[in-house]
């Protein structure tokens, strides 16, 4: 377990909270105790006791703030749930479910380390689902849906196989189970980059693509532009574009009939980073 100091005795949102609840127990205690007939000694003995426990109930309270690891959020019809897990684990891929894999603007599927890292999520997916990468190809090619996306032809495209890019945030349905987005531009570098405003552009035309397409499926997704992508040089920490994904969600109204719901599941590591006491109270009136 990785333990990652989150929230401090200096965070101000969390002292208004603590202090607000010890206050209001300590008022209605010391009323209670006003109409009990005990000694002074017995009066400071329990005063003493009941600012200890309110001592202990801070630092208990700021543990658990610096120790959660998941959250469940509403909005609306939709819930969202944030957790540790593995987007490849065998309790995903079912018909009710829709994984998400991103991939770049040409939806290259060539693993190499040069233009898909064995590493990345979609390499992984590449090379443990997909037994017939041609015939990938060959459907993405002629896919009605893509073809109404086409954002441009590179004949004389220097790397990679393929010449056509696709609008950022178009879905391929490879399966019943599986979904392709292009989320990044590529360059002759062979480098996925984005800008932020790229970034949001992206995830509002995936959100509508999903609402209008896939709502009736629970959508799993990982932290989408963590990683490898270069989002403004990496500027952004995995906090601030867990903050992005909520907030273009939210912000196009996105419904998920319920049993249906969001998941976005993130690593070990970035699990451990992420302030889910700050996300809580961003979103608290969305929270469950």
């Amino acid at each position: 377990m990785i333990l990652i100091k989150k929230v401090s005795v200096k965070n101000r949102e969390f002292n208004n909270v603590a202090f607000s609840k010890i206050t209001g127990i300590l008022g209605v205690m010391s009323a209670i105790i006003s109409f009990v007939d005990l000694s002074a000694i017995v009066r400071i003995i329990i005063l003493i006791a009941m600012l200890l426990a309110g001592v202990a109930y801070y630092f208990i309270s700021l543990h658990k703030a610096n120790n959660l690891n998941n959250l469940i959020l509403n909005y609306g019809e939709s819930t969202i749930e944030i957790k540790q897990g593995d987007i490849f684990s065998d309790e995903y891929k079912t018909d009710d479910n829709k994984r998400v894999f991103a991939f770049n603007e040409y939806f290259d599927t060539r693993v190499d380390d040069e233009i898909i890292s064995k590493g990345s999520l979609n390499g992984q997916f590449i090379n443990r689902e997909v037994w017939d990468v041609n015939d990938l190809d060959a459907r993405m090619a002629d896919d009605p849906h893509l073809k109404k996306h086409i954002n441009n032809s590179y004949k004389n495209r220097s790397v990679g196989d393929k010449h056509t890019s696709y609008e950022l945030g178009t879905i391929f349905k490879y399966s019943e189970n599986v979904l392709l987005t292009a989320m990044t531009y590529f360059d002759d570098e062979n480098q996925a980059k984005l800008t932020i405003q790229e970034y949001v552009k992206f995830l509002i035309q995936f959100w509508d693509e999903v609402n209008s397409i896939y709502a009736s499926k629970t959508v799993v997704i990982t932290l989408l532009g963590n990683g490898i992508t270069r989002l403004d040089n990496n500027i952004y920490s995995s906090n601030q574009i867990l903050e992005i994904i909520l907030w273009t969600f939210y912000l196009r109204r996105i419904k998920f009939r319920k049993p249906a719901k969001l998941v976005i599941l993130l690593n070990e590591d970035t699990n451990a980073r992420i302030n889910y006491y700050k996300i809580r109270s961003m979103f608290n009136g969305l929270q469950k």
